[in-house]
């Protein structure tokens, strides 16, 4: 009984809210199995174990009352706790928060948006332990679930798996920007959360530099680099992963590159493009993107010259010595494998 908890512990430890676990007691029957001396509800640790692995299946998009069945069949068939109701399918609500049961496959699942949307981030502020995602598929509202309870392991897993199956593309633009996205709206609404946020960006960043590929060929290499003042370079790291997985060499300098080591870098490996990465805007972009275009003029092969990033959108008539803007992973792979 030592090692029994509170329901508000037991909801701290699993990144829940206590009210979660009211209705997965009520309905599912997964619930505290101890009482206090004074009659008050206990988790022990076996009740624990029972609430991760529910928390882990929900978290691959199963729906509540189907990952519920499942731990109750792995668990011993007298196993009930003190206060269950189970009822067999999910209430509205959460079916909501799960997604459309329909569509999802645990293994395989798909990344396209359900039928019943555009798959876009809601702009609608996001209440409680949620991210804003508007429709979207099971699966990646199971990884925005498990980040939300910081359960990095999980979202890793999920990443990867989805990575293997459908590349590193699709798995950007269908799961990490959604999820980075609506992380962002999440502190917008809230400013609330940067732990989560920093913990999705490095569990984002951890799966995309696992990306192997086949041994990369002779052509001369793309160099990745931020701008000096650019603290934010997971996009390029996303952009690296997809070359390295076409055997693609690149040289990725990442954030806060000052424009002189860009410079010597065009000199020092003559590269096929440069990709000038800019999230804000910032006082150095000018001066650096004129010095970066003598450097890929200067030499004896042509060097491609892209922006990227939606911090270049203010820059005008600068963009004209450029050879374009790069708006997205898909079209940037287009212009780089050509």
């Amino acid at each position: 009984m030592n090692d029994a908890l509170t329901p508000g512990a037991a909801a701290r430890l699993l990144g829940v809210a206590p009210t979660t676990l009211r209705s997965w007691d009520r309905r599912y029957g997964i619930g505290p199995g101890e009482r206090s001396p004074g009659g008050h509800r206990r988790y022990s640790p076996a009740d624990m174990d029972r609430l991760r692995e529910l928390c882990r299946l929900v978290g691959e998009g199963f729906p509540p009352a189907s990952a519920a069945r499942r731990v109750l069949e792995q668990d011993a068939p007298t196993y009930r706790s003190t206060s269950a109701d189970v009822s067999s399918e999910d209430s509205p609500d959460e079916v909501h928060r799960t997604g459309h049961e329909a569509t999802y496959a645990p293994s395989g699942g798909s990344l396209a948006p359900s039928d019943h949307g555009s798959g876009r981030p809601s702009r609608r502020r996001s209440g409680g332990d949620t991210l804003p995602l508007g429709p979207a598929p099971p699966l990646l509202q199971g990884i925005a679930r498990a980040a939300m309870r910081m359960d990095c392991e999980l979202v890793e897993r999920l990443l990867w798996s989805a990575l293997e199956e459908h590349g590193t593309v699709a798995t950007w633009e269908n799961l990490a920007m959604p999820l980075l996205y609506g992380m962002g709206r999440k502190w917008e609404d809230t400013r609330r959360y940067v732990e989560v946020e920093h913990l999705l960006s490095w569990s984002v960043s951890s799966v995309l530099r696992r990306v192997t590929g086949p041994i990369p060929s002779t052509a001369r290499p793309v160099v990745l680099a931020c701008l000096p003042h650019e603290m934010h370079g997971l996009p390029l790291e996303a952009l690296a992963a997809a070359l390295r997985e076409r055997g693609r060499p690149q040289r990725v300098l990442g954030p806060c590159t000052p424009a002189e080591a860009t410079v010597r870098t065009i000199a020092r490996t003559a590269p096929s493009a440069v990709v000038l990465w800019c999230h804000a805007k910032g006082d150095q972009g000018v001066a650096t993107l004129r010095a970066v275009a003598r450097a890929t003029g200067a030499g004896r092969l042509r060097t491609a010259l892209y922006t990227a990033g939606p911090g270049w959108r203010e820059a005008g008539p600068l963009t004209r010595i450029t050879d374009g803007h790069l708006s997205s992973l898909t079209e940037a792979m287009t212009h780089l494998l050509r």
